[in-house]
């Protein structure tokens, strides 16, 4: 034993470290194959790629409203303000129709109560002063025919007949006076008027006066209907009359009128009853708009195939 330790080779430090190595080059011939691991690199991947998704649909969210980011303010849910003023020609499409101002939203919402006469003019060999006379006098027949409740509400005529001239014979005045159909009340807001007089002298000399006036009349809808529109609780009567002045009172001569936004049925029968009480107006309002009819102006030749 003692004599290998001392063996020439084994004391030679050179071909110890050549020995050395070749032990180390023939260990590493044997190590058996070392897998890689590839956590570390597809990590290196993959979350990059999961921040951009996440990043990119925050961004989206944001934009439709559905995220609010930090220090973002809530969108204002109020409306500006404006300083327009409402146009009474226009009609509403649908909503709430106040009841306490139910000519609001019609051409009516600024006419009076009252029927408007003009000044008047010396008309052929009548003077001022008589033709102002004759204008007053049918103001108090028209106010009687259309806006006395007595006569409008409760069809009681005599109002209307005691303010036309002697010697009339006309028990039922028909046409020439507003009947409101029974079972149907009108709101406690007066009607509304507009319109005008003129005078001229007949082939007779005869004074006369033509009265063109509009009446707006509101009515109080029972409580399971809720009116869209104006134009379903509030009808029209344009008249268009011609009065021979007769011992200073109007005599009725001639005579045209429409109803408007009224049931038709009851129209038929001389009575005005509200559209929304069914058999409303139609082809009248497929042709012109609401407000039209309003206008004293317009026509009183109007289609009768209407209802």
């Amino acid at each position: 034993m003692d004599d290998i330790e001392s063996h020439p080779d084994l004391t030679d430090e050179k071909w110890l470290r050549a020995a050395e190595k070749r032990a180390r080059r023939a260990a590493r011939k044997n190590r058996p194959p070392r897998r890689r691991k590839r956590g570390p690199r597809f990590s290196r991947l993959v979350i990059p790629a999961v921040l951009i998704v996440f990043c990119g649909a925050l961004i989206v969210l944001y934009r439709v409203g559905s995220v609010e980011l930090p220090g973002a303010s809530a969108p204002s849910t109020t409306t500006a303000p404006t300083s327009a003023k409402p146009d009474p020609t226009k009609a509403e499409v649908g909503g709430h129709v106040d009841l306490d101002r139910p000519f609001a939203a019609t051409p009516a919402a600024d006419w009076p109560t009252e029927v408007p006469v003009p000044a008047a003019a010396a008309t052929g060999h009548f003077t001022a002063a008589q033709v102002t006379a004759a204008y007053q006098a049918v103001q108090h027949t028209i106010t009687e025919a259309r806006l006395d409740p007595q006569v409008t509400v409760h069809h009681e005529p005599a109002p209307y007949l005691a303010t036309l001239t002697t010697g009339i014979d006309m028990h039922d005045p028909g046409t020439w006076v507003t009947k409101i159909a029974d079972g149907y009340q009108l709101l406690p807001v007066a009607p509304k008027v507009s319109g005008e007089m003129t005078s001229s002298v007949d082939d007779q000399g005869r004074l006369v006066v033509h009265a063109n006036y509009v009446y707006a009349y509101a009515f109080q809808p029972p409580s399971h209907v809720a009116p869209a529109t104006p134009w379903d609780i509030v009808s029209v009567i344009h008249e268009n009359t011609d009065y021979l002045i007769v011992g200073g009172k109007p005599w009725p001569h001639a005579e045209k009128s429409y109803y408007f936004s009224m049931n038709c049925e009851q129209a038929d029968k001389g009575v005005l009853a509200p559209q929304f009480s069914g058999h409303p107006t139609r082809s009248r309002i497929d042709a012109e708009q609401p407000q039209a009819y309003y206008d004293p102006a317009h026509t009183v030749d109007v289609p009768k195939d209407a209802c």
